[in-house]
């Protein structure tokens, strides 16, 4: 799926609904939030549709509700049954299809007491293939399934986030490249949770500046600073972003923030914002999500509405009183192709790159591939990364590990992944390739 085919709400305003599970906005509260215009909504259902009636509501009203099926300490675990049958009536219903089933499994709050100690950058052994099963129900049923948010906390010990999204992907990559790439392609999106602090500011000629840690002040003080270092800021979308890129050759998805807020208060390099000023920045943050930010930033949601009219009426009252930027995506139009061009003669190489020490039973099992398509192979990257072809080069590589596919991309060529756990998956793999005359794994 592109971007621009996802069912969205066009405003970058979110709220976040009351923390407490059956605690439901009132008709006159849920008002208040279409005077303030926010576009989206997200809100707990304990997976019964506890939540439908105050979302059809919303979505009514051009808010687009955003459901987490709320489990205490969700980890291990996944949807139960009873979700699956609400989830089909949410999105048959038309109410939403953006669907979230896992919080911050980085911490140790968000797992059984018993698996606390065990806690690893997110254990992806165990979240992941629970992920992937709820993922692929919900697409099933016609959702969208948020990759799990996670605590920004970036190379922290133990419990990092960006090291957190490195062994997820790693895991995916490495144990259900298949399974994971079909969710990534149909559906699937980063929740994220971006508390910013007081990241962003107005410079001398009146530009504000939330790309953090890519801003000029940042960059100043640390240049060549990256979201890899410090995902304390709008510029987290990278991290999720460019390693699906690298590791599935996809993207962008849509990123929401499902849950986050601007404190005006946190680092001193930053202004501190109380006031008209905090409100000031709230509304301009929003509009530069809309109209600056990353294509892929779809949205925020403010921590938490069972607090907003308490400490934020400020903010509350200039969202009424003022428009939010609109977040236009493009969309591809059909072009009238041009007139056929002569036959370019040539031709494209091919090197097909097993693992280090890999026994002749993988030989065996790619050697009617081998010796239908004449490819050469072997085990050595240098040699693959070698180009003869005049109309381009493909490396179809079979199990590469992080390190390899770090070293593969220096080379000019395309890279052709495949994941087989024995000799026999690959043989089918590569035979269904001959059978289709498939070379490259190209026909879906």
């Amino acid at each position: 799926m592109k971007l621009s085919d996802y069912e969205r709400s066009p405003i970058t305003r979110g709220m976040h609904g009351s923390q407490f599970i059956y605690d439901k906005p009132g008709t006159g509260t849920l008002q208040e939030l279409v005077a303030a215009k926010f576009g989206w909504f997200k809100i707990l259902d304990d997976s019964g549709g506890n939540s439908i009636d105050t979302c059809l509501w919303l979505r009514q009203h051009d808010v687009m509700p955003i459901v987490r099926f709320y489990r205490p300490n969700p980890n291990p675990g996944k949807l139960p049954a009873n979700a699956l049958d609400t989830i089909s009536r949410y999105v048959d219903r038309g109410i939403t299809r953006w669907f979230e089933v896992n919080n911050e499994p980085n911490i140790d709050g968000e797992w059984a007491p018993e698996y606390r100690a065990t806690l690893e950058y997110g254990n992806a052994s165990i979240v992941m293939p629970n992920w992937l099963e709820d993922a692929e129900a919900i697409i099933k049923r016609g959702g969208y399934p948020g990759f799990p948010a996670l605590a920004h906390c970036g190379r922290k010990p133990r419990e990092g986030s960006t090291t957190t999204y490195e062994r997820y992907f790693e895991w995916l990559a490495t144990n259900a490249y298949d399974r994971a790439k079909y969710v990534f392609e149909n559906g699937a999106w980063f929740a994220m949770h971006p508390y910013v602090f007081n990241h962003g500011y107005k410079d001398k000629d009146g530009v504000w500046h939330f790309e953090y840690p890519y801003d000029p002040i940042c960059q100043a003080d640390d240049p060549g600073r990256t979201a890899f270092d410090d995902d304390v800021g709008l510029g987290c979308t990278e991290v999720p972003t460019q390693l699906l890129k690298k590791y599935f050759g996809l993207g962008p998805l849509p990123v929401i923030g499902t849950e986050g807020a601007f404190w005006g208060w946190g680092d001193n390099r930053y202004p501190k914002y109380e006031g008209a000023a905090k409100a000031e920045a709230h509304v301009a943050m929003f509009d530069w999500m809309a109209t600056q930010g990353p294509p892929c930033l779809f949205g925020l949601c403010l921590w938490v509405l069972n607090e907003w009219f308490k400490h934020d009426k400020y903010i509350h009252d200039r969202f009424k009183q003022t428009q939010p930027a609109l977040k236009v995506l493009p969309v591809e139009t059909t072009v009238t192709p041009p007139p056929p061009t002569p036959p370019v003669t040539g031709w494209e190489s091919h090197y097909v790159l097993f693992p280090q020490g890999a026994e002749w039973a993988w030989y065996e099992a790619a050697s009617r591939y081998l010796t239908t398509f004449r490819v050469t192979n072997g085990q050595s990257a240098d040699d693959a990364g070698v180009v003869h072809g005049n109309l381009g080069h493909t490396i179809t590589v079979i199990n590469p590990d992080s390190k390899l596919m770090d070293y593969l991309v220096q080379f000019n060529a395309n890279l052709d992944v495949i994941r087989a756990a024995t000799p026999a998956e690959l043989k089918t793999i590569l035979d269904a390739r001959v059978a289709r005359n498939d070379r490259f794994g190209r026909i879906k």
